[in-house]
C-alpha cells in the first residue's frame, strides 16, 4: 500500500492532468506541422540526393518528436489509471512504496529507485549486432 497521503495523491493527479493537456496540445501541434511540411514540400518536386537526405532527416526528427509525445501521453494515462485503481505510488516490481519526492520529480514513475536502477541496467543495453 502506498504511503502517499490523499492530499499528495490529489496534487500529483492534478499535475499529471495538466501535463497531459500540455502534451496533447504539443502532439496536435506536431501533427499540424508534419502535415504542412511534408517530405515533398521539404525536398521539392524533383529533389536531388542532398534534398532527399535533408528531407528524410527532418521527417525522421518530426516522427521521433511525435513518438515521444505519444509515449509521454501513454505514461501519463497509465499513471492516472494507477491512481484510480489505488496502485499509484507502489512499485510494479516489488510492491514497495515509491517515495513522494521521486513522484514529485517524475510523476509517471512506476518503479522505486532500486527496481528502476535494476530495470535500466537489465534493459538499457541494446542488442549486439550479429552477422
Amino acid at each position: 500500500m502506498s504511503a502517499l497521503t490523499s492530499q499528495q495523491t490529489r496534487q500529483l493527479e492534478k499535475s499529471l492532468q495538466a501535463h497531459r493537456v500540455v502534451m496533447q496540445n504539443a502532439a496536435r501541434d506536431e501533427l499540424s506541422h508534419a502535415e504542412e511540411h511534408s517530405f515533398t514540400a521539404i525536398a521539392g518536386e524533383v529533389p536531388d540526393f542532398g534534398d532527399q537526405a535533408t528531407a528524410a532527416a527532418i521527417t525522421d526528427f518530426d516522427n521521433e518528436i511525435a513518438r515521444r509525445n505519444v509515449r509521454t501521453i501513454r505514461d501519463i494515462e497509465e499513471a492516472l489509471m494507477r491512481i484510480k485503481s489505488h496502485r499509484f505510488g507502489t512499485c510494479i516490481d516489488c510492491d514497495e512504496d515509491i517515495g513522494y519526492r521521486r513522484l514529485m520529480a517524475f510523476p509517471t514513475a512506476s518503479r522505486c529507485m532500486t527496481c528502476q536502477s535494476l530495470h535500466e541496467r537489465t534493459y538499457a543495453v541494446g542488442g549486439a549486432p550479429t552477422l
